[in-house]
């Protein structure tokens, strides 16, 4: 079990990026220092990581089932709808010897009958698809009582969510506000690096 952020995120590095990242998913990787720090939060904070069953729903790669895993969770499901993603994450598990206490699942949030602790998700924004990211939050809550999810920051955006949230059983508890940098990713990026703000929210069902 890892013991500090700064040897997660080291350990997360070796995580791969996605081979042909499909634009219609929004996939792009998550930094290893934003994993650490959605991770760290979770697991320092408010102990939502150690000893617990975790699933990770649009895993891509495998960066948050993997970091989970890494900080002491009993079991860790990541699952999404890219089957080549699911195999790199595997190939992964594997070689940072993580295969016995995780497993990647290729499926769809909206069709699921997963029960754990606590769910951790960078879904999509909604940005190609409108909507995308509502889907996760109700499998989220669904699945678990406590959901840490990632979203694009913004006023208006926190206000939608907060409302969401409400309407579909849950609420929102805390919201940690990060920077992500990112690399181009897609054929149209030109510029060296993307830095945009995101929000996590860390949401807990209210309705059973």
């Amino acid at each position: 079990m890892i013991s500090s952020k700064v040897e997660l995120e080291k350990t997360l590095e070796e995580v791969g990026t996605f081979n042909k990242p499909k634009l219609f998913f929004e996939q792009y990787r998550l930094p290893a220092p934003v994993a650490a720090e959605i991770l760290w939060y979770a697991h320092l904070r408010h102990n939502d990581v150690e000893g617990k069953t975790i699933v990770d729903l649009g895993c891509g790669t495998g960066m948050l089932t993997l970091g989970a895993a890494l900080l002491g969770a009993e079991y860790v499901v990541g699952l999404d709808i890219d089957q080549n993603a699911i195999s790199d994450a595997r190939k992964t598990a594997i070689r940072l010897g993580l295969g016995m206490r995780s497993d990647f699942v290729v499926g769809d949030v909206r069709f699921l009958g997963l029960r754990a602790d606590v769910v951790i998700q960078n879904p999509p924004f909604g940005v190609r698809r409108r909507e995308a990211d509502r889907a996760f939050i109700v499998a989220g809550l669904s699945i678990a009582p406590k959901v840490y999810s990632l979203h694009r920051g913004g006023e208006s955006v926190r206000r939608f969510i907060f409302r969401f949230v409400g309407d579909v059983g849950g609420k929102v508890d805390e919201v940690l506000p990060l920077k992500i940098k990112l690399p181009p990713t897609y054929h149209f990026h030109r510029k060296r690096f993307y830095l945009f703000e995101a929000d996590l929210y860390r949401i807990v069902r209210v309705k059973q």
